[in-house]
């Protein structure tokens, strides 16, 4: 019996199982489709998108980026994909999804070198070089070879001399070699090297060194190997987590170095470093605009703070209170031009704010003429500013509530009308409540929307007395400003706490914005 299990052991890894020739020619049409959708799509947005975008002499860089990113990750993609074709043979021949994926993506990886040939990419690319050799020295790198006519020899160097700075920074061979790797074509760097006992200095410029590079072929070799073998046994569960990450890190390194910069002096990437570079520099002085104003200003940040809690504050209040009665009204109630008023709403919310920018302030500066009105909602008043933002948000307001009241049911609402309720007592004390969802998702949309606004408040206020936080945060950030990068991230964080709080604590209310309103109470 044991004999037997052996020996069918042996067979089922027999190299006639082991080489499955369907197999291994399915992952490797998969790999290739995917690289050649990439191509295919690099193709078009850098030759076709590209080009109409150049016609129309619009500078801009997103199809050439987008190019560039699908040329770079087509390899991946592609032993990606190969890999994935095999997953269903890993749980009971793990071996044979092994062979067979690397089989396949040996074809492809050929196909990849063969178009970094044809683009004259990768491992055959242009890349840095002053060409010449180098080795270490005690006091900088020494020149062992040159290629004869090469930029070095151009610029006078000789073999046998000794580079020890670029300009005045000292340098051994491994930081010269990273600043030239880090340089581009054509690129001056200025070189102080010693030759028989006598410091010098040279000019020479980077040139472009497009012989192969095997080391590179190598490890791309290595880099398909472990990609294709990560995809067979890839947990798919994983993948939109995985995603996600990916895309959060950017954001969340950002508001991590914002973190960081607002405790400390100097910050080198996400490195809080001292005067001398070294670790440290932990101080509370960003902060110090909390008691005092900051130097050159003389706004003090509660009063704007306050400032913008009353621009918040009454905007929500009357965004909340003219939306939900006008969203009832269109919702319950059938009128004389009902569908051409939620038209022009639509149309209202598709005019940016910065086109009617002249006509409202025309509108504020005759609203301030009126005697008591004006001193409220004039030009330079907080209630001026809460009001254009309200008509601006109104719109969307509207349409939200809308949709949140009709997708209450008519049933209670009849009941209360039979019973003799007046439309007023039904909106208020039977409707209202089935949406309090949504009135909060709107609410604090308004107060976030308010509380971070810029354009308004800056175009229509005048002094620090009717000021904003992100007014001030706008001016304390000027190149002209006497202050410091960590102590702008200080004044920035503290107008984001309140906004980060909310985001928190109504991140479920925010959602229902998204989906359209809900039935029934929550």
């Amino acid at each position: 019996m044991a004999v037997e299990t052996i020996s069918s052991r042996v067979s089922d890894q027999s190299p006639s199982n082991i080489i499955n020739v369907k197999e291994i020619a399915l992952a490797m049409r998969n790999g290739v489709v995917v690289a050649v959708i990439m191509v295919v799509l690099a193709l078009i947005f850098d030759n076709i998108i590209g080009s109409i975008v150049a016609a129309v002499q619009v500078e801009e860089h997103f199809t050439a980026t987008v190019a560039w990113a699908l040329t770079t990750l087509l390899p991946f993609g592609a032993y990606v994909a190969v890999g994935g074709a095999v997953r269903h043979l890993a749980q009971q021949q793990t071996f044979q999804a092994i062979f067979t994926a690397i089989s396949a993506m040996l074809i492809v990886f050929v196909v990849v070198i063969a178009l970094q040939f044809v683009q004259g990419v990768g491992a055959f690319g242009d890349s840095p070089s002053l060409q010449f050799t180098l080795s270490d020295v005690e006091n900088g790198a020494r020149i062992d070879a040159l290629v004869p006519g090469g930029t070095a020899d151009e610029a006078g160097l000789q073999v046998g001399d000794v580079i020890t700075a670029i300009r005045r920074d000292p340098v051994t061979r491994s930081d010269l070699l990273s600043r030239i790797s880090q340089s581009g074509i054509g690129d001056p760097l200025r070189l102080r090297y010693i030759r028989d006992g006598e410091e010098m200095q040279t000019t020479v410029r980077v040139a472009a060194d497009s012989s192969l590079n095997p080391n590179a072929i190598i490890v791309q070799f290595m880099i398909a190997t472990f990609v294709t073998i990560v995809a067979i046994f890839w947990p798919g569960h994983w993948t939109p987590y995985v995603l996600l990450v990916l895309l959060l890190t950017p954001i969340l390194v950002g508001y991590a170095w914002l973190i960081i910069a607002t405790i400390s002096n100097r910050t080198h990437g996400l490195l809080p470093v001292d005067g001398e570079g070294n670790f440290g520099g932990f101080t509370l002085n960003n902060w110090r605009f909390v008691f005092d104003p900051p130097t050159g200003f003389n706004a003090n940040i509660w009063e704007l703070t306050l400032n913008t809690f009353i621009v918040a504050a009454v905007m929500t209040f009357l965004v909340l209170l003219v939306s939900s009665m006008a969203g009832y009204a269109l919702s319950r109630m059938h009128f004389a031009g009902r569908k051409i008023f939620l038209s022009f709403t639509l149309i209202l919310h598709g005019f940016p704010a910065v086109t009617l920018l002249i006509s409202i302030f025309f509108v504020l500066r005759i609203i301030g003429t009126v005697p008591i009105i004006g001193d409220l909602f004039g030009f330079n008043t907080l209630g001026g500013v809460a009001l254009v933002m309200v008509a601006f948000q109104l719109p969307l307001g509207v349409w939200l509530m809308k949709g949140f009241f009709d997708n209450v049911p008519w049933d209670m609402e009849r009941s209360a009308l039979i019973d003799g309720a007046s439309r007023w007592r039904v909106y208020w004390e039977i409707i209202l409540p089935q949406i309090r969802p949504g009135l909060l998702a709107l609410g604090i949309f308004a107060f976030i929307s308010g509380w971070s606004a810029y354009l308004i408040p800056a175009t229509y206020t005048v002094g620090t007395g009717t000021s904003t936080l992100a007014v001030f945060l706008r001016a304390f950030s000027d190149e002209m400003s006497p202050v410091g990068r960590n102590a702008v991230a200080a004044v920035g964080l503290f107008q984001l706490i309140p906004v980060m709080i909310f985001f928190i604590f109504a991140q479920e209310y925010l959602l229902n914005i998204y989906a359209g309103g809900s039935k029934g109470s929550s």
